[in-house]
C-alpha cells in the first residue's frame, strides 16, 4: 500500500525514481548457490525445454532436435525437425507435442496448428497439460517471435495468450488475451489456471486477480506430485532496466542504434562479452566481480506448494554461470533444472535444497 502510494505521489510530483523499486531477494528468496554447485549432468548448445516421456525418461529440446537423456548423462538424438524448438510437452497417451516457434505439432495428428481464432501463431514459448489432458499453450505474443523477446519487453508488448487445445477434437479456445510475454501455464486441483507474465513480473490467475510482485522474469511453470509446482525465473530485476522502461527516447534510440544483444536488458548470461552494458556495481574491482552487483543474468527457480505459497527457491548468483533457468522438473528426490544461458542440464537433490531452505523434515 505504502509503495502504491509513494507511486502516485512520485508520478503527480515528476518523481519518476519513486517507481523504479524491485522486490529484494529475501525471505523465501533469498539467495543461496544451489543451482551454481549443481552437479552438471549434460551440456549442449541450443537447450530450450525439456519434458518426461511415456517412458519416464527425461527428454530435451536443443535445436531443432529432441534428444534422449539416458544414464550417465548422454543425450541420444531421437528426432529432428525443420526450425528450432521452442516448447516440448508430452500427452497422457505418450505422444510428443512440440513447438516451432509459430506452430505446434502434435505427434500422429494431422496438419499442425498454425493459428486461433483466426491469428497465427507467433510466439509459442510454453506447452503444458491440463487437469482433463488438454494442451495449454503460452503464445507470447502477436508482434514478435520467440528470437524477438528482448524487442516486446522494450515495446512494453501486452500481446500474448493463453490457448487451450483438446488433441482428441481438434477444439481450440482462447483462455485469455492481453498477457504481457506469456511463458509458462499450470492448472491447480481446483481447476483454476494460473499463466506467467514475463514483464509484468507475476503469475495472473485466469478470470481473477493476479499474484506476486516477483523477484525475476517468470518463465515455464511444472507441476509436482504433492499438487504444487515449480516456477523458472529466466533472469532477476534490475531498477536500470525499469528507468530505461521509463525514458521513451532513449529506449528508442538504443533500439534504433545498438544490437539487442547489446541493450539494457535482462539476459540469459553475461560475463563474455566486453561489450555488455555495466552499471556501476557491476564493475569488477581486484579482479571481482561482487555478489551484491546488479544481475544482468541471473539463476532462479521457486518451489510452489499446493497452496500456491512459494516454499524454497534455488539461485545461481551474479559471477555464476547456470544463469537463465527456464524448466524445473521434480522426479522423487531429484530435481532437474535447464540452464538455457549455460546450455546445461542440472541435477540437485531435493534433501539439500531443503536444507539450504532451511526447511526441516517435519514439514515434509
Amino acid at each position: 500500500m505504502l509503495d502504491a502510494i509513494g507511486q502516485t505521489l512520485g508520478n503527480l510530483l515528476g518523481l519518476r525514481r519513486s517507481t523504479l523499486a524491485v522486490p529484494i531477494l529475501d525471505g523465501v528468496y533469498k539467495p543461496n548457490n544451489l543451482l551454481e554447485q549443481a552437479e552438471v549432468l549434460a551440456e549442449h548448445d541450443g537447450m530450450e525445454d525439456m519434458a518426461v516421456g511415456g517412458d519416464g525418461k527425461i527428454y530435451l529440446a536443443c535445436g531443432a532436435e529432441v534428444m534422449a537423456l539416458e544414464d550417465g548423462g548422454a543425450l541420444i538424438p531421437v528426432a529432428t525437425f525443420d526450425a528450432p524448438i521452442t516448447a516440448m510437452v508430452f500427452l497422457p497417451d505418450g505422444r510428443r507435442v512440440v513447438a516451432l516457434g509459430d506452430r505446434v505439432e502434435i505427434e500422429g495428428a494431422g496438419a499442425p496448428l498454425h493459428e486461433v481464432a483466426g491469428k497465427p501463431l507467433r510466439a509459442v514459448t510454453s506447452l503444458s497439460l491440463g487437469n482433463d489432458g488438454k494442451l495449454l499453450i503460452c503464445d507470447a505474443s502477436a508482434q514478435h517471435g520467440c528470437d524477438g523477446w528482448r524487442h516486446d519487453l522494450m515495446e512494453k508488448g501486452a500481446s500474448g495468450r493463453l490457448i487451450s487445445h483438446d488433441p482428441d477434437t481438434d477444439e481450440t479456445r482462447v483462455l485469455q488475451t492481453g498477457l504481457a510475454w506469456a511463458y509458462g501455464a499450470w492448472q491447480s486441483g481446483d481447476g483454476g489456471i494460473v499463466v506467467s507474465e514475463s514483464w509484468r513480473h507475476q503469475l495472473h490467475r485466469v478470470g481473477k486477480k493476479t499474484q506476486g510482485d516477483l523477484p525475476g522474469y517468470p518463465a515455464r511453470i511444472v507441476p509436482t506430485a504433492d499438487g504444487g509446482f515449480w516456477l523458472s525465473l529466466f533472469a532477476a530485476r534490475m531498477q536500470i532496466v525499469k528507468f530505461v522502461l521509463s525514458e521513451t527516447d532513449f529506449r528508442r534510440e538504443m533500439m534504433a542504434t545498438i544490437p539487442p544483444e547489446y541493450w539494457i536488458a535482462p539476459a540469459y548470461r553475461s560475463g563474455k562479452d566486453f561489450l555488455e552494458p555495466l552499471q556501476t556495481g557491476g564493475v569488477k574491482q581486484m579482479g571481482i566481480l561482487k555478489p551484491w552487483a546488479p544481475p544482468r543474468s541471473y539463476g532462479l527457480a521457486v518451489r510452489f506448494d499446493a497452496r500456491q505459497v512459494p516454499v524454497m527457491s534455488m539461485h545461481s548468483r551474479v559471477g555464476g554461470e547456470n544463469h537463465g533457468i527456464v524448466t524445473v522438473i521434480e522426479q522423487g528426490s531429484d530435481v532437474f533444472a535447464l540452464s538455457k544461458g549455460a546450455g546445461r542440464l542440472l541435477r540437485l537433490d531435493m534433501a539439500a535444497i531443503r536444507k539450504a531452505n532451511a526447511i526441516g523434515e517435519a514439514e515434509a
